[in-house]
């Protein structure tokens, strides 16, 4: 008894380990999906009995679209992958850049693959251009050289997860959806999806659990996982597949984030200076218009001699010259526009006084 009871345990385990049918909930720590990313739409393909592939067209800049296949176990590709492929997918760039090992030492690796969006096991494509993109290494196998298929960031973790599902459940059929997902007109996908859901023989759906953290609730009950086409070791410009290596790729964009801030700093402090020397320079013409200005109405603001005004508590001008009368409030520093001359007799206007030397 107890002999069959351990079995059963251990075999409750593997079953875990390679994947759960049911209703069990998928659910992420966290959503891992750039929402600025376009993609096609996320979609199981109705069931049918017989192997179904669904490759779209590529787009107007040739970007791969969309690759969508559902199968069975005993419909899986089982002849050997060529190993050389020929196509150079839209974005293709290649380098060899250096990366740090455990032991502290540096050595090389390619930075790209030309990444298969149905993997070559499931759909048995190899050079088809509907069904390429640029993936880095690291997204593609799991590791910046050889493989870590342990690497839930990477593809190949779901690729051989999923393969073991088909395998455990040889009546049932998979339904897996790869599609890339672009910013604008970048040429390199900057995330990979990932959907798949199960279908009973007799078109039931039954979601997939390959317990991953990465791992949300997608549309009729599929499975999505969204990875990112990153590595460790390199920044990508994604517009044109271009790429520059560092060892310390967070150290790396500290330093460029700091620089562009200096640089946008030093952009505005330039411009506000330039603007301020500019309404100086406009501040001082008009300052000489209005100078200009006030000189003429000044001159034309002469008041004539009033001799029956004349009074002798100094509301005239006695000075035989003309005289400054300035408002009330300002001064000699802030008389223009408020201020005028008084030629020899005339009166003192209301509301002004005499200028005081």
């Amino acid at each position: 008894m107890f002999k069959r009871l351990k079995k059963t345990l251990l075999l409750a385990i593997v079953s875990s380990a390679i994947g759960t049918v049911g209703t069990g909930t998928i659910a992420a720590d966290k959503s891992y999906h750039d929402n600025s990313l376009s993609s096609f739409v996320q979609k199981p393909l109705d069931f049918n009995k017989s192997k179904q592939l669904v490759l779209q067209n590529n787009d107007d800049q040739h970007r791969a679209t969309d690759a969508h296949i559902q199968l069975s176990y005993a419909e899986k590709q089982t002849a050997k992958r060529a190993q050389r492929l020929e196509y150079n997918p839209t974005g293709w760039h290649n380098y060899r850049f250096k990366y740090k090992i455990n032991n502290g030492k540096i050595s090389k690796e390619w930075l790209f693959n030309r990444g298969h969006l149905v993997g070559y096991q499931f759909s048995g494509l190899n050079d088809e251009a509907k069904n390429l993109v640029p993936e880095t290494a690291y997204l593609n196998t799991g590791a910046l050289k050889s493989t870590n298929a342990s690497n839930k960031k990477s593809m190949l973790y779901y690729e051989n997860h999923l393969a073991s599902w088909l395998k455990k459940h040889k009546g049932y059929r998979l339904d897996y959806q790869v599609t890339p997902m672009y910013r604008n007109n970048d040429l390199l996908p900057r995330q990979i999806r990932l959907a798949y859901v199960g279908y009973k023989n007799n078109g039931e759906k039954v979601k997939i659990n390959l317990h991953s953290y990465r791992e949300e609730k997608g549309n009729n009950d599929a499975t999505v996982v969204y990875i990112n086409n990153d590595s460790p070791n390199a920044i990508i410009d994604y517009s044109n597949g271009t790429a520059r290596n560092t060892l310390n790729k967070s150290k790396t964009l500290q330093e460029d984030k700091k620089a562009a801030e200096k640089a946008s700093s030093e952009a505005v402090i330039k411009a506000s200076s330039e603007s301020i020397t500019r309404e100086s320079s406009e501040s001082a013409a008009e300052s000489r218009a209005k100078d200009a200005a006030n000189v003429t109405a000044q001159d034309q603001s002469v008041v004539a001699p009033d001799t029956t005004t004349a009074t002798t508590d100094g509301t005239v001008n006695r000075t035989g010259a003309y005289k400054w009368a300035i408002q009330d409030g300002f001064n000699w520093q802030t008389r223009k526009g408020h201020s005028t001359r008084i030629a020899s007799g005339g009166s003192l206007p209301a509301g002004y006084h005499w200028q005081v030397q």
